[in-house]
């Protein structure tokens, strides 16, 4: 018995210290994506140095190199990660008001400038090219395509101009700081809020009136009285798109209410590692911490 008792107790105890180096690992990983991400927004991917990085999390470099296999590459999985960050916490395809859409985004990337300086960065060094990490920016940018005709009831063709545009307005004058101060000068250029609701009107009537808006009381060829027809999706893969639209709709809200179960928990009291566990999954913790602290 008692041999068998010892044998029980080693086995627990070799289950322990397996775990034990994979959350080291995982705290880690996370701990050099933070430094990471701190080094490459501010110093781009050319000034970055992979021994401040490791100097910032604590680790030798060589075990940067043993995770990520270059410099490189850690930044293609930093662009990705604070991108997906973004998506969870701003979640713009769920926004079908462009005021409220260029809002959402000037807030998230005012109080949150390292994706911006990290995608300037990107642009600078990579021009066009941007890299990919298990294609997952290829997604991204195809459902944010695909959801902008009907978020801004746009036709597809003008889908991504139309995103450009409204990014372009909730972002540029926080990349361009100097143009700011030059254009408005000094008082108004710290007037944060009042750029962001003129930016945000704006937005709402260029398309409101814009030609590129497919508008409901547009004269058509059908009778007075007459509805159009509602067109029936009998190709296999429309189908498939609208139920995966339709899907994603419903992923949204959903992550939207559950981003506001989590906030009002933790004020109630439940702590941010405990939340985290429970979405584990679901959200990210890098994520959770996000939201809890926003």
């Amino acid at each position: 018995m008692t041999t068998s008792r010892s044998a029980a107790t080693s086995s627990s105890g070799d289950t322990a210290s397996g775990d034990a180096p994979t959350k080291r690992s995982d705290a880690t990983r996370q701990a050099l994506l933070r430094a990471a991400r701190d080094e490459f927004a501010e110093y781009g991917l050319a000034g970055a140095r992979v021994d401040r990085i490791a100097e910032a999390a604590g680790v030798n470099k060589e075990r940067i190199y043993g995770l990520f296999g270059s410099k490189d590459k850690l930044f293609d999985v930093i662009i990705v990660e604070t991108l997906q960050e973004f998506m969870a916490i701003v979640n713009p395809l769920a926004e079908t008001d462009p005021g409220r859409y260029v809002a959402k985004l000037f807030d998230y990337h005012n109080s949150n400038p390292q994706l911006m300086r990290l995608m300037l960065w990107e642009a600078l060094h990579r021009g066009d090219d941007a890299h990919d990490v298990d294609g997952w920016r290829a997604h991204h940018y195809e459902a944010k395509f695909e959801r902008a005709s009907s978020q801004f009831g746009v036709s597809k063709e003008d889908g991504g101009r139309v995103l450009l545009a409204l990014c372009g307005l909730s972002n540029w004058n926080l990349a361009v700081p100097q143009t700011v101060r030059m254009l408005l000068g000094p008082e108004a250029a710290t007037d944060k809020t009042a750029t962001r609701d003129f930016m945000a009107k704006f937005a709402r009537a260029a398309m409101t009136s814009s030609d590129l808006v497919v508008r409901q009381d547009i004269p058509s060829d059908e009778p007075a009285g007459e509805p159009a027809p509602v067109k029936e999706l009998t190709d296999p893969v429309d189908r498939a798109a609208e139920r995966l639209r339709t899907a994603q709709l419903a992923v949204d809200a959903a992550r939207e209410q559950l981003a506001d179960a989590l906030r009002a928990a933790n004020a109630e009291g439940a702590g941010a590692n405990q939340l985290a566990r429970q979405v584990s999954g679901t959200l990210s913790r890098p994520v959770v911490l996000k939201l809890l602290a926003d």
